[in-house]
């Protein structure tokens, strides 16, 4: 195993970042009035996601 150091604060270099960026863009505007509410727009998001789009956004 090698380690790789990364630099402090690059988002660009972790590719989970890509993954919750693209999530949440699918919120822009909304206004959540219980967290509740949040919740289930989430589990909908979540749901619409593909293995495919999740690959490609974090490859």
């Amino acid at each position: 195993m090698i380690p790789v150091c990364q630099p402090a604060h690059s988002p660009e270099l972790n590719p989970i970042e890509r993954v919750w960026q693209f999530i949440k863009q699918q919120f822009k505007g909304e206004v959540f009035l219980t967290l509740g509410e949040l919740r289930e727009r989430l589990n909908e998001v979540l749901q619409q996601i593909t293995p495919e789009e999740i690959s490609s956004l974090s490859s």
